[in-house]
């Protein structure tokens, strides 16, 4: 985990405000803080970085030049085959100085070219490539999303580029207006899609792309893209089951490759402990892991994990999460947030956070990526049902209407009026709503807001499987998912690494055919044979709950009280009358509104907050 931030004008730049926006960014990066200036007394490129060392602590600083001198590299994120890699660039004559994986890809760049250097790059990273020969730059996002870059451009043409949007907000130049399609998206799905963010004329770069930035402008260029699953059963599943073993096994001892020790999060659900287990078969001694305890009916798995992590012999710590924590841990949040997200795991997710850094580690490793690639999701098993369905809409509405309400996790009737309500819409919106929050004729919002979803929907082929397994690669993984676990781990200087994001295992997964993930009720069916006899067979077997936070239960109950007022410090997007209801009806408890009031509640913190609208 590190922050990287800059500026850039073939013309010419003013570099002064990039010391500014990079120490904005510190908590990524706490162990150095570097400015560089390029083009002498008429700079025209500034970058800037807060690092977080994990490989190479005492030379590895940035940026990396390549021998040449003439590229420079600014990177957030780690590659973890960079040892071979060195090894591959010094038997081609390249002279490496340091240890640094920032100084391969430099090196890298120089032999080979951009695109062929990222491809070979196995890893996670956001990085800014300066081309000081030609003046240009490159901004480049990993394969799967895993690290955050935004960017902008000034009214003088200057490209401003930052890890994090309060980054940008440093600079004196860069206004602070709403796009409204994007309050929008954030009310239906929860997140906002990529390359949107909360402000007009701020971006993301997109996954698996790169901006090039020269005397021309800006242009996009896409260097990868999640293959599509195929659809049925093709190949022999315990073949692929053993593939996937390997696979998992080499991206898993990877991640291990650090100079500092390295944890394991443990939620006691397959997929983390899939993780841990293969690195404390690797390991020399015992690893540590870390779960919560959710203090709420429903939600609490933390007796998994210590089963798992006994079962592996396990150094392992449980930290409490529960109502008396959520007002003050909102407010941490908030206060940090430069952009709305209102995945309400998000509270559990910091609170992990925070323990692992009061351990003393900065390293961690995750089971994130292993739903969407191996079928983890029960929307994905709906799709086969909606087209029946939707024939029969009324009548379900009636009967799901009658359904007695729980909030003791995500319930059978909370999940059957959801899929009622995504009934009739194309198939990449049902799905939407689906995972997402409120609908569209509760917000009146727009044809703008499903822009990115209909755009990604044309990429993700025909199966009814595969397609939603895909779309959630392009766009809940990268934009919700991987947001959540970045900004929790970047406030508390943590770096998070993932093995189920590994591209290799991403592909081998597409390759697998839908019909070996999900069959009947059944999801994730390579996943949990590949680790048959690694792990307990309860937790193997186990029916996915999720890693969240009792949102529902502690608005009806102990936190109620945060919901007051609340319709009007949002009134211009969400109508008072239509909050005013669900409000009253969450504390009756007659209908589970957890997440249309948790999306309303975030966004009214967050635009009261230091990152909020002026």
């Amino acid at each position: 985990m590190c922050a990287i931030t800059g500026v850039f004008r073939t013309a010419g730049v003013d570099p002064k405000p990039v010391t500014k926006m990079a120490r904005a960014l510190s908590h990524r990066g706490p162990d150095a803080h570097t400015v560089r200036r390029y083009g002498g007394r008429t700079p025209y490129a500034a970058l800037g970085v807060e690092r977080l060392a994990i490989v190479d602590l005492e030379a590895g600083g940035q940026p990396a030049s390549d021998p040449t001198g003439r590229w420079k590299v600014a990177l957030n994120g780690e590659i973890y085959n960079h040892i071979r890699l060195r090894k591959e660039l010094i038997a081609n004559g390249v002279a490496l100085k340091t240890q640094s994986d920032t100084e391969v890809v430099a090196g890298l760049i120089a032999l080979n070219g951009l695109e062929r250097a990222l491809q070979l790059c196995h890893g996670m990273f956001a990085m800014a490539v300066l081309d000081t020969h030609e003046r240009r730059l490159f901004l480049v996002r990993d394969r799967m999303g895993v690290k955050p870059l935004h960017w902008t451009a000034l009214p003088d043409n200057t490209v401003a580029f930052a890890s994090e949007i309060k980054g940008l907000l440093e600079h004196p130049q860069i206004p602070r207006v709403i796009d409204q399609a994007a309050i929008e998206s954030y009310l239906l799905f929860e997140y906002i899609p990529a390359p949107r963010t909360i402000w007009q004329g701020i971006h993301k770069v997109e996954a698996g792309t790169w901006i090039e930035v020269n005397g021309n402008g800006s242009h996009t260029h896409r260097w990868w893209d999640p293959p599509v699953g195929l659809p049925g059963r093709p190949g022999n599943f315990e073949r692929w089951s053993k593939s996937l073993h390997g696979a998992l096994q080499v991206a898993v001892h990877q991640r291990m490759e650090a100079d500092v020790p390295i944890g394991y999060l443990l939620s006691g659900g397959l997929d983390s402990t899939a993780v841990a287990t293969m690195a404390a078969l690797r390991s020399s001694g015992p690893i540590q892991t870390f779960s919560m305890k959710i203090e709420a009916d429903g939600f609490d798995e933390s007796n998994h994990a210590a089963e798992a992590a006994a079962a592996m012999g396990a150094n392992h710590t449980t930290g409490i999460l529960g109502a008396h924590h959520l007002e003050e841990t909102v407010q941490a949040i908030t206060q940090s947030m430069d952009e709305p997200l209102a995945d309400s795991s998000l509270v559990a997710t910091w609170k992990l956070m925070e323990l692992v850094r009061a351990s003393g580690l900065k390293c961690v490793q995750s089971g994130d990526g292993a739903d969407e690639t191996f079928g983890g999701y029960p929307t994905y098993l709906a799709h086969l049902l909606a087209t029946t369905a939707s024939t029969a809409k009324s009548p379900l509405r009636r009967l799901t209407a009658k359904l007695p309400v729980r909030m003791n996790g995500v319930t059978p009737d909370y999940m059957a009026r959801r899929f009622v309500d995504g009934l009739g819409h194309p198939w990449q919106r049902r799905h939407q709503l689906w995972m997402g929050a409120w609908l569209p004729q509760e917000i009146n919002s727009s044809e703008a807001a499903w822009e990115m979803v209909d755009r990604l929907s044309a990429r993700c082929g025909k199966d009814r499987i595969s397609r939603a397994m895909s779309l959630d690669q392009r766009l809940y993984l990268p934009d919700c998912v991987l947001v959540k676990v970045d900004r929790a781990a970047g406030a508390h200087g943590l770096e998070v690494r993932s093995p189920f994001l590994d591209h290799s295992i991403v592909e081998l997964g597409s390759q697998m055919g839908s019909g070996h993930h999900v069959f009947g009720h059944k999801s994730k069916r390579v996943l949990r044979e590949a680790m048959k006899g690694c792990m307990p067979e309860d937790t193997r077997t186990r029916k996915k709950k999720g890693f969240g936070t009792p949102i529902g239960p502690w608005l009806r109950g102990p936190c109620t009280h945060m919901l007051d007022d609340l319709e009007d410090s949002v009134a211009e997007w969400i109508p008072p009358t239509t909050l005013r209801r669900c409000i009253q009806e969450h504390r009756e408890g007659t209908n589970d509104h957890r997440r249309r009031l948790w999306t309303a509640l975030i966004l009214s913190k967050w635009r009261t907050g230091p990152y909020g609208t002026p």
